[in-house]
């Protein structure tokens, strides 16, 4: 669902506004049950959802009804069987996966090393006719089902659970195509006892959160997207700019979807998990971890590396390594994302060898902290955002170039825009820091939330004023949207 078009919104009122009435009228004449109100809910997720990809809708369905049916078979086994059950649906989940997001990936490169041979450009650039492209949303439904599979697994209570309300845990239209990927413990039994109730407080919380998604997203995020240079490699400070851009990007992209959907959820009366935290507060690499991307860090936790490791806790560190490498795979069928992967796998274990010693001997500054770590994020970036490899390897060798750093590179730097995109670019910039300062101000504060004062009711009106006025004229599409 892509929250800032305006056919997500039309749909959404055409399809809840008669929902309501009908429940209106049926409570006054006595014949609507509170279970109608789950059927409802299951109804508007599946419309909503067919509307926005009637090709993942196809997949989806497929999914969810060979899910629920082992699931509900697994329930009802004990031991090894249940475990041969539980097995068997994560490989078929995990492979329908791998064909629609890796097989051109492997396709690709084991094509592109016949034609060009070991040392040719590994470009990502070779397309394979006949392979799809990732359908909307597969990524995270497929995490939330083998999460769903595994818990229940796990669980000591195995009654049996309602067709609709896993529907409803699953396709819940908030979260379904991006997250956040929610856990059997805190989003099933809201979806079991799930009733409309619009309540007033429910409504403004949610409005103040949709408020903060879409100035993130519409003004932030894609005001700043029309700057980054992907094809610049020789000039590096455009290099350094496209990369700062793109770290402040990804965030209010993502984090804003993220709190749209929050947003949503919450004026339901339905509780999702916060995604991010400020991460761009973090004083080291394991904090930001600890902040960005909470859902999706804490499965490859639970159902990746605690597995991997087991009781070797002396081989820890190896597996963390495996694990954000796999992570950055996850990201994207291409080889700059598990180079990301490792990079921030590299520099956690550099933190568990060096960082107590550096941070006991040397007693940095929290600036200082905060800057070594979001520098390095910022380096990380870079990994992320360029898709080709070639292209990727002369910009690390233009930035590790101190010619590239001419005083004749800053002005050609400036030069390359136009007065009042310099003008719109800053006045972009000031706006995003000042929305970071009041998270950092709000951590140093120990605030109840990093968001708190980003909520408050007369930002939240002035955050929606300024969504009004400087909205980007060509919204661009959810960075998440592609994993």
């Amino acid at each position: 669902m892509n929250f800032t078009e305006f056919s997500f919104w039309w749909l959404l009122v055409l399809s809840i506004v008669p929902l309501l009435i009908v429940r209106f009228l049926g409570k006054r004449l006595k014949f609507w049950k509170d279970d109608y109100d789950r059927i409802g809910l299951m109804l508007l997720s599946l419309l909503l959802f067919y509307n926005a990809s009637s090709k993942s809708f196809i997949i989806f369905a497929f999914e969810i009804i060979f899910n629920y049916a082992m699931v509900w078979l697994m329930l009802r086994r004990r031991g090894w069987e249940a475990q041969v059950i539980a097995v068997v649906v994560i490989v078929i989940d995990v492979a329908i996966l791998a064909y629609f997001k890796y097989l051109n990936f492997f396709l690709e490169d084991l094509l592109g090393l016949a034609v060009r041979g070991v040392g040719g450009n590994w470009g990502g650039d070779v397309a394979i006719p006949g392979v799809r492209a990732i359908p909307p949303g597969l990524s995270f439904y497929t995490f939330e089902m083998v999460a769903f599979v595994v818990d229940s697994l796990r669980s000591k209570d195995k009654k049996p659970i309602g067709f609709i309300d896993y529907i409803n845990f699953v396709s819940f239209f908030p979260h379904v195509v991006a997250g956040p990927i929610e856990r059997r413990s805190k989003l099933f039994p809201q979806m079991a006892k799930f009733r409309f109730k619009f309540s007033v407080e429910n409504f403004e919380v949610g409005l103040r959160w949709l408020a903060l998604g879409l100035f993130m997203k519409l003004v932030l995020g894609d005001n700043l997207t029309q700057y980054i240079d992907y094809q610049e490699t020789a000039n590096a400070w455009l290099v350094w700019l496209s990369i700062y851009l793109f770290t402040l990007r990804i965030y209010f992209d993502f984090a804003g979807y993220s709190f749209m959907a929050v947003g949503i959820a919450k004026a339901m009366g339905v509780e999702l998990t916060i995604n991010f935290l400020a991460p761009y507060t973090a004083l080291s690499i394991q904090e930001f971890w600890r902040r960005w991307h909470i859902t999706l860090n804490n499965w490859f936790r639970d159902y990746v590396f605690l597995p991997l490791m087991g009781t070797k806790k002396q081989w820890a560190a190896f597996y963390l390594f495996i694990t954000f490498t796999l992570s950055g795979f996850w990201h994207g069928a291409s080889w700059n994302f598990v180079l990301w992967g490792a990079y921030h796998g590299f520099l956690l274990l550099l933190l568990r060898y060096t960082g107590r010693f550096l941070g006991q001997r040397l007693l940095m500054p929290d600036f200082v902290s905060w800057a070594v770590t979001f520098w390095s994020v910022m380096f990380g970036c870079l990994f992320f955002m360029e898709t080709n490899i070639s292209r990727l390897g002369i910009k690390l060798q233009t930035l590790a170039n101190p010619l590239a750093y001419s005083l004749s590179n800053v002005n050609n730097a400036i030069s390359s825009f136009s007065v009042n995109q310099l003008g719109a670019l800053g006045f972009t910039l000031i706006l995003a820091n000042v929305v970071l300062f009041l998270e950092h101000l709000a951590v140093w504060q120990k605030r109840e939330s990093e968001y708190d004062l980003l909520l408050l009711p007369w930002v939240a009106r002035v955050l929606l004023g300024l969504t009004i006025l400087f909205a980007a004229n060509e919204p661009s599409q959810f960075i998440y949207f592609d994993f």
